[in-house]
């Protein structure tokens, strides 16, 4: 149980550093194109998916938790900007599209950055006290824009030298006994099928621009994704509220998964969002999937989560039971419209991932 209490109390600080950093804009539906957004959103899926099937490697960076990551560098990026130019993203197509996949590329390595990053001092959590930084942590923006830029320069000329495209060659931070490829710009284009506005150089070029944002982490990104894990792999000890089997955990991921085509939650915290996913997913799998919903075991079942997350706090209580009314609303239009097994990532996905990033039609 201690040890489960502090690597929360240890997201629970990254979270709050982010909160600290991220942009005090008001409504972000202002300076941002909901429509779009969610098209790259489900576009991300279906590349890290198609990359997650070609590779073979379930503990590789081809799963949600880099979209997760990507979504996240999305919104800070644009939330950063000065309204005046965070508008150029809402009315420019192309620009959209370039800096969509630019933080795309940047989101999974970052994800294969901290992947390795855990393999290599599994103990680091569990004996940090929130204020050093983990051994091979990036942390300068300076620091991050130079290990992409390496790692894509490095793809480009030992495509160079041999006299075919590059296919990627990933440059890691630290050493790690199992590398996978991260494509180049170059892949992640001709995957998707994109369109000529949108060339490598192009990308390059954006992903200095990202990386050098004061909004660009300057260590793990924290997403609602790493509470449910902490909650999953920790013991469940028998006095614990909160004990999540692997079926209740994929559902809560499910729920964070469908939480990110929302545009009204990206000022929610992580723990909010996870909290309210735990809660749903609980109460499912408890009571089934029945739209009667009994609202005393809901209550309870949230107070529950918030005490084993944040502890007694009425407030944060009422943030989470917003959210879960906005997940239900979300899951129950992504159901009628088929959109659950496209968001998924562990059953196959029927489509190809060839589609433009946003299709020219609407």
């Amino acid at each position: 149980m201690a040890a489960k209490r502090r690597l929360v109390d240890d997201l629970l600080r990254g979270e709050n550093h982010q909160i600290v950093n991220r942009s005090s804009r008001g409504r972000p539906e202002a300076c941002l194109h909901p429509v779009w957004r969610e098209k790259v959103i489900k576009w991300y899926f279906s590349i890290v998916s198609a990359l997650d099937r070609q590779h073979h490697s379930p503990d590789g960076p081809f799963n949600r938790s880099s979209v997760h990551v990507t979504t996240a560098l999305l919104d800070s990026y644009l939330l950063a900007l000065p309204s005046e130019l965070a508008l150029r993203y809402k009315h420019d197509r192309a620009a959209y599209q370039l800096l969509a996949t630019t933080c795309l590329l940047i989101g999974m390595r970052l994800t294969q950055h901290d992947q390795q990053r855990k393999s290599q001092v599994p103990s680091e959590n569990e004996n940090s006290d929130g204020n050093d930084h983990p051994t091979c942590q990036l942390k300068r923006a300076k620091t991050h824009r130079h290990h992409m830029d390496q790692a894509d320069h490095q793809d480009v000329d030992a495509g160079a030298e041999n006299g075919s495209p590059s296919h990627g060659r990933p440059q890691a931070s630290c050493s790690s006994t199992t590398m996978v490829v991260i494509p180049t710009a170059a892949t992640i284009l001709q995957m998707s099928a994109a369109p000529k506005t949108i060339s490598e150089s192009k990308i390059l070029t954006m992903v200095r621009e990202v990386t050098g944002s004061r909004a660009f982490p300057r260590s793990h990104v924290i997403t609602a994704l790493d509470y449910i894990r902490v909650l999953t792999s920790s013991p469940q000890e028998e006095n614990s509220d909160v004990k999540l089997t692997q079926e209740v955990a994929e559902e809560a991921y499910r729920l964070a998964d469908i939480s990110l085509t929302d545009v009204s939650l990206i000022g929610c915290r992580p723990s909010v969002v996870a909290s309210a996913a735990i809660t749903l997913a609980l109460f499912r799998s408890h009571h089934g999937s029945r739209d009667m919903v009994s609202l005393r075991d809901m209550v309870s079942l949230r107070q529950d989560v918030c005490a084993t997350i944040v502890g007694e706090d009425p407030a944060f209580q009422v943030a989470v039971r917003k959210v879960e009314a906005k997940l239900l609303a979300a899951a129950h239009q992504a159901t009628h419209a088929h959109a659950p097994r496209q968001m998924q990532m562990n059953p196959p996905i029927m489509h190809r991932a060839t589609a433009h990033l946003i299709p020219l039609e609407e």
